[in-house]
């Protein structure tokens, strides 16, 4: 992609995600997670996840949310959002902004994106080295599942941290600031 940006600091993946503004658009991100684990007796625990993911960001849950509602009860519903770890940076106007910021902690920042698909195959890894199908396979038990919601949409608040590429308005920023996968080479490449 010749529009393809190598940055070394994370605040600028945060400057360019203010840059999204409020527009409903997709993005494209590479990320790495570590997956939400049981720690007692696990010796898949500290597996990281590589995701290929697409989804929205701007999207407005309040109103996705009584939307939903209002098809499940056949009459208009009203939805009132509560409280959150985070808040979302805003424009001068006060939109809301797809960054958000932690509540006690102003230097953690997150992406705010409603997941549409994820592109390809996820991959996983433990100490630098990728896993095995039979090896995730045996891994899946001990991964904590979050409750959903039948009304609300799915909503994830992503650490920029996590992010080691973010692709919008034709614009791909490479994050070669951190890697939760340690440094074994992978069998194919990461990004």
């Amino acid at each position: 992609m010749k529009n393809t940006v190598k940055i070394s600091d994370k605040m600028e993946m945060v400057g360019f995600i203010r840059s999204i503004g409020t527009e409903c658009r997709f993005v494209s991100m590479v990320t790495e997670t570590e997956l939400p684990m049981n720690k007692t007796n696990n010796p898949w625990y500290g597996t990281v996840k590589l995701s290929h993911r697409n989804g929205l960001v701007n999207v407005n849950f309040v109103k996705s949310t009584e939307r939903n509602l209002t098809e499940q009860n056949g009459e208009k519903t009203t939805y009132v959002a509560g409280s959150t770890w985070y808040h979302h940076e805003q424009t001068v106007n006060e939109k809301p902004l797809p960054l958000c910021v932690h509540n006690k902690d102003n230097s953690r920042f997150y992406v705010q994106y409603f997941p549409h698909r994820t592109i390809g195959i996820n991959r996983y890894f433990l100490k630098g080295r990728e896993l095995s199908t039979s090896e995730v396979e045996q891994m899946k038990p001990f991964i904590k599942v979050q409750p959903k919601s039948d009304f609300k949409p799915l909503v994830i608040t992503l650490s920029i941290d996590s992010i080691r590429s973010l692709r919008s308005r034709r614009v791909n920023m490479l994050n070669q600031t951190v890697s939760r996968i340690n440094t074994v080479q992978p069998s194919t490449p990461l990004v």
